[in-house]
Formats: structure tokens, C-alpha cells, sequence
């Protein structure tokens, strides 16, 4: 098994991890031109994402408060307790690694829009007109029409994916993705991506065989090891309180590591489909 340092520029921040697993080159071709492209025609087409204002403010305050309860809940779940002081953004100090390790096997899957806090329809909506055509989290193809959260801990580098493209995963491609700060996301901690990186061959990148090993922690999704013969940098997208990014999924795209000494990132992440 091939062992092999990874190296990250991350706005103003530098990230180093171990990796083990075999790396190769891909095929000379654009995955994006063999599959349905989203955003095609529209004016971030290049770019491979954008970012527009998001949800009334009512509806907002009202998806963070059930949002807030449901993260509440499963500190609870995975063994843990809450006090009146709890909030999203202290949610670092009321686990261990442990704990929380239970709480993201829990959220791995996602849930049903039914159990959103706020009518799911409404971020359908904004996504399609985003998109300029319908669109839906309904995943008629693996059967589930799910919404995930992604809870990432200050300078806990195991607590989110590493670079990679989402498409690597067959059941992932041919839709567009969105990431929307719940708590705690700014240019220390947001979802990082290479912009216009949805454009490029697959052999301009290299990557691992299978789901990356880094630092000793297995991960789903392959790892980025190279871009265009140099080191991956990527940027961090300003994406504001009630902002939502609507971003392709064949973008490279993850490495959110939370640069922050004392709050906790979480966002709400979704996938979309042509209707």
C-alpha cells in the first residue's frame, strides 16, 4: 500500500495529511460532457457555482430552531447532555470524540425532507430557479429524497471528507449540490472547492483508487491528490447567514476543515435532480 504526504492551500491556511492507499490518472475526457450538466447555459456555467439569497427571514429563524432541537437530539441519543446554555455553535464542548463519532453514524444517511423543519419545497424552488429548470431532492434512481447536516468541529481534522469530486460515486452524478451555513461557516470553516474544476479531464487529476485513508481515517469518497501537476488550492466561497450555494457536484470540492479554535461549523448539505 503506497503511503504518501497530501498537501492543501486552503485560502491562508496549509493542510498536511498522511495518506495510504494506491493513486492513479484518469482517462482523457470531461465527465460533465458525458452527463447531464445542471448548470449548462447559465452565467456561472465557467465557475461551477453561485450564491443567492436564501429563505424569508421567518422561515430562516424557523429552520434553525428545528434544526438547533434536532442537533440537540442527538447529543442526547449518542449519550450526551444538554443544558440551557447549549447552541449549535458551542456544540464542540458538550462531546468527546466519541460521542460524536456515534452522532455522525447517525446522520451518515440523512433523513426524509418530512422530518425538515420548514416546508422543503420552498429550497426545491430556489434551487430550480437557481437552475433555471425543475428540480427535486428526490433521488427517484437510489430511492431516497434525503437532506443531510455536516457537523464539523474546530481543528478536528477527521470531521469532514477530504478533496474530491462527488461523481466518483456513480449514483452521484447528474445533479447539482447545495451547502448552506447553519452555524458557525466563514472563510476559517466553510466548504472549500477548485473553481472552474468541473471542466477539467479526468486525467489532469489524480486521485486514490477507492475511499481515501488519511491520518488513519477511512472515508467514502476518493481522495485528490493532484491537480494539473501541482497541489491541490482551493478557495473558500463567501457564503453568508440565509445565503445558500448551489455548486456542480463534478466540481473538486470538500477539505472544509475547521481553521476555528472555538466554534463549531455545521451546514445543510442536498443534492438535486431534473425533475
Amino acid at each position: 500500500m503506497k503511503s504518501v504526504n497530501v498537501h492543501y492551500e486552503i485560502e491562508a491556511d496549509s493542510v498536511d495529511l498522511s495518506l495510504e492507499g494506491e493513486t492513479f490518472v484518469g482517462e482523457p475526457k470531461v465527465l460533465v460532457d458525458q452527463d447531464v450538466n445542471l448548470i449548462d447555459g447559465l452565467p456561472w456555467k465557467d465557475e461551477g457555482f453561485a450564491i443567492e439569497p436564501f429563505l424569508s427571514e421567518d422561515v430562516h429563524e424557523e429552520m434553525i430552531k428545528g434544526l438547533t432541537q434536532k442537533v440537540k437530539n442527538l447529543v442526547a441519543d449518542a449519550g450526551g447532555t444538554v443544558d440551557d446554555d447549549f447552541t449549535l455553535e458551542r456544540y464542540h464542548l458538550y462531546v468527546n470524540d466519541e460521542i460524536h463519532l456515534k452522532i455522525a453514524g447517525i446522520i451518515q444517511p440523512g433523513w426524509h425532507i418530512d422530518t425538515f423543519p420548514v416546508d422543503f419545497n420552498l429550497i426545491n424552488e430556489k434551487v430550480s430557479q437557481m437552475v433555471n429548470q425543475t428540480v427535486t431532492a428526490e433521488a427517484k434512481h437510489i430511492g431516497i429524497y434525503n437532506y443531510f447536516l455536516r457537523i464539523v468541529r474546530p481543528m478536528k481534522f477527521q470531521d469532514n471528507n477530504p478533496p474530491h469530486r462527488d461523481v466518483w460515486l456513480d449514483h452521484l452524478r447528474n445533479a447539482v449540490n447545495i451547502y448552506v451555513p447553519v452555524c458557525g461557516s466563514n472563510q476559517k470553516s466553510s466548504l472549500p472547492l477548485v473553481s472552474g474544476s468541473h471542466l477539467a479531464k479526468e486525467s489532469e487529476i489524480e486521485r486514490t483508487k477507492d475511499g481515501a485513508l488519511l491520518n488513519g481515517t477511512k472515508y467514502s469518497v476518493p481522495c485528490v491528490i493532484s491537480y494539473k501537476g501541482n497541489n491541490p488550492t482551493l478557495e473558500r466561497p463567501d457564503v453568508k447567514k440565509n445565503e445558500i450555494m448551489v455548486f456542480s457536484p463534478y466540481l473538486i470540492h470538500g477539505g472544509g476543515y475547521n481553521m476555528q479554535e472555538d466554534c463549531t461549523r455545521i451546514s445543510l448539505e442536498a443534492r438535486f435532480w431534473k425533475s
